[in-house]
């Protein structure tokens, strides 16, 4: 639930760590959810509580674009307004918001809503939609204009709405969610992907690192696993006794998915490291999951 009433803002830096895809529990939360998607395809985490707070949401009243520029400043970016009155010129200027990395926030539902746009390839738009679900969707351009239309009821005044959120710093990794991605996290059996993405995400990042057009004697997550992933899944099957090799890889692939939507490498010289990290964390989810008897005591 929203309001229409004013426009833009800028910068103040603090970075929280929770997040994860899953639907709004209540209807005026729409405005949180949809500034949440946007920051975590800039690599930043925060909870839709701690962004409800600094925008000001409440039951009664949803949350104004007031307040989620409030809540932007908070994590150092800003909301750039853009308005159009024609549906092909709404969707041109958003696309090319999305084609500078810039994440987009449509109200949409005659105002009454707000959802998160991360990209647009092959014709299609891919959005984090709260309100369903299955919250990441892809629409069709006639699709989307369907939703973000406008009309004023008092003088029939057409006009499509958005904020383009832009970070007052240098990205570390942005979120490159393609459709095939999108797909992927779509489907059911990867939900416990969609519902831990932040705790994947930041295990991965205190072990890779993003790739800069600077890095150089790295390589990718991927290709890390191509070298160690036989011998990572064996010692812990092995020394654990319980999981299966099928479970682990599966613990694995979701690692590797991460990684590559943020295009995290790993150094060469930091090989070593990431192989016992990578060996331990798999040990702890064994742990966790099915228990040890003590040793050594």
């Amino acid at each position: 639930m929203m309001t229409n009433s004013s426009r833009l803002i800028t910068f103040e830096p603090l970075i929280i760590y929770i997040m994860s895809f899953y639907p709004q529990p209540n209807k005026y939360q729409c405005g949180p959810f949809a500034l949440k998607y946007a920051l975590v395809m800039l690599g930043i985490f925060a909870s839709e509580k701690s962004i409800g707070k600094r925008a000001g949401s409440t039951w009664w009243s949803g949350t104004d674009e007031i307040g989620l520029a409030r809540a932007a400043k908070a994590y150092n970016c800003r909301l750039k307004y853009f308005r159009r009155e024609t549906g092909i010129d709404a969707v041109k200027v958003l696309i090319q918001h999305l084609k500078k990395g810039y994440p987009c926030i449509l109200s949409v539902d005659n105002w009454e809503h707000w959802f998160t746009v991360i990209n647009w390839q092959q014709g299609k738009f891919i959005l984090i939609d709260s309100s369903k679900d299955k919250v990441i969707n892809i629409n069709s351009a006639s699709q989307l204009i369907k939703r973000w239309k406008f009309v004023d009821p008092e003088d029939e005044f057409t006009s499509f709405d958005g904020y383009a959120l832009i970070p007052n710093f240098k990205i570390r990794t942005r979120a490159k969610f393609t459709l095939s991605k999108a797909r992927y996290v779509m489907h059911k059996k990867n939900n416990e992907l969609a519902k831990h993405w932040d705790t994947y995400f930041n295990d991965l990042i205190s072990i890779c690192k993003p790739r800069t057009a600077t890095s150089i004697h790295t390589i990718s997550f991927g290709e890390f696993l191509r070298r160690y992933e036989r011998m990572i899944i064996q010692e812990i099957a092995y020394w654990h006794g319980v999981p299966s090799y099928n479970e682990l890889r599966k613990v694995i692939v979701k690692m590797k998915f991460i990684a590559d939507v943020y295009n995290l490498i790993i150094y060469i010289e930091e090989h070593k490291k990431a192989l016992v990290d990578i060996t331990s964390l798999l040990m702890m989810y064994a742990c966790g999951k099915y228990g040890m008897e003590k040793i050594y005591s």
